[in-house]
């Protein structure tokens, strides 16, 4: 069985106008979008960008154009906090004019190889053999239409590292299901309940990539 370690999960919402000087602790709290108990460990909050890390290893991240929350894991889990977050999130400024959604995932497979691996899995090597080239690296971007959903996976050769490991070799794996609007707050609530199914078909897409 293919040992897929995501490393972590975001959601993100883009806008033509947030407002990122209003992410703050308080505001997050106050709104019920974030638990009481949550300590912020870093805090930045400004006009043109803010962020906040949580100690749950959650980062909420605005800008003029871009939400984002994240997580950061080491494995895949049975609730990650931010889908529901972003939900609570919209619901809290129904009013602005989103225009697109992405929930990505961030994964690493093992691999001893993983530039000799993609080459060989993809590529096929008879179309060099009348030139002098040897092909040494390979960067792999698929899409896919899935019920009217966009589904990008990038593979590449690199190195990954957890909590338990130094880096090691592996192919570095980004899904990101796109979702194009423009949405109302209510329909992003929909679209980031789904993610659960956007997360098994990711598990199911890998294996036959590259199992």
């Amino acid at each position: 069985m293919l040992n897929m370690i995501p490393h972590w999960v975001n959601v993100v919402i883009l806008a033509k106008f947030h407002n990122p000087s209003i992410l703050n602790p308080d505001f997050l709290v106050k709104n019920n979008i974030v638990p009481r108990d949550w300590k912020a460990i870093e805090v930045l909050t400004s006009p043109p960008f803010s962020t906040i890390k949580y100690d749950k290893k959650v980062i909420f991240l605005l800008d003029q154009e871009r939400f984002e929350i994240r997580k950061e894991c080491e494995g895949f889990l049975t609730n990650y906090d931010i889908h529901r977050f972003a939900s609570k999130y919209v619901r809290t400024l129904p009013h602005v004019n989103y225009t697109s959604v992405g929930l990505n995932w961030h994964i690493s497979v093992e691999n001893d190889n993983p530039d000799k691996f993609l080459i060989e899995r993809f590529i096929n090597p008879t179309s060099l053999k009348d030139t002098e080239s040897e092909l040494i690296h390979a960067f792999i971007k698929l899409s896919f239409k899935l019920n009217g959903i966009v589904c990008n996976v990038d593979l590449a050769p690199g190195k990954a590292r957890t909590t338990s490991r130094d880096f090691y070799n592996a192919i570095i794996i980004n899904v990101n299901f796109h979702y194009q609007g423009p949405f109302s707050s209510k329909q992003i609530v929909d679209i980031v309940r789904d993610w659960k199914d956007r997360e098994n078909y990711t598990k199911q897409i890998i294996p036959k990539l590259i199992g």
